[in-house]
């Protein structure tokens, strides 16, 4: 469990609390459930989560949009290294990343309070099966809010599917999907999000083969 960093912390070699460094989710269910259930059931839970994403009420729907943008936003941050070891560099990356993590963690806790099911961070996307469902997961919602003028679009998430990706293709000597340029519009998102998940089937299916 971990609690929302309140301040700044100035010094080079200060760091954010440890949970920065790894998978970090914030609500007791999804720790509890990351430590307890083996891959099968995490994929069960991604499964279950898609037949619940596929009819969500316009609101809902538009509310989780704008959560798992926030989710992504925070990750790819977490995920990315400062680019300058200096002083400001390092603060104003930390401050970034503070920020990031308190829009997501702020209306993480709204959402939850207000809907069902919960939303829960998907902790590890580190299968082609498993990041092909989340992608597919995403594009539906996308599908769900494209044409919502008040959701803009979702380029967070879509870079951190094609991080994910690109951690996987390293790890299992695969060649990487091309990307295009940074999307403008939730269409390209949809688009992007779709052919990762070609490519999340393709490897897939090569492994069971």
């Amino acid at each position: 469990m971990i609690d929302r960093p309140n301040c700044l912390i100035c010094p080079v070699s200060s760091r954010l609390p440890s949970s920065w460094d790894g998978p970090v989710v914030d609500t007791r269910l999804a720790l509890h459930n990351f430590q307890t259930f083996p891959d099968e059931s995490r994929d069960f839970m991604l499964e279950m989560r898609e037949a619940a994403l596929r009819n969500l009420p316009p609101a809902q729907a538009a509310e989780l949009s704008l959560l798992v943008e926030l989710e992504a936003r925070w990750e790819n941050l977490r995920k990315t290294p400062s680019p300058d070891p200096e002083v400001v560099a390092a603060t104003q990356d930390l401050q970034a990343k503070q920020k990031a993590y308190g829009a997501f963690h702020n209306r993480l806790v709204a959402y939850n309070k207000k809907y069902t099911p919960a939303h829960v961070p998907e902790l590890l996307l580190n299968t082609p099966s498993r990041l092909g469902l989340w992608c597919r997961n995403m594009r539906d919602l996308c599908l769900q809010v494209e044409h919502d003028p008040q959701i803009p679009c979702p380029v967070h998430l879509l870079e951190k599917a094609h991080r994910w990706a690109e951690r996987m293709s390293v790890r299992m000597n695969k060649d990487r999907l091309g990307r295009s340029a940074p999307p403008d519009t939730i269409g390209a998102v949809i688009e992007g999000l779709g052919g990762l998940v070609q490519w999340c089937d393709g490897l897939a299916a090569a492994a069971t083969a």
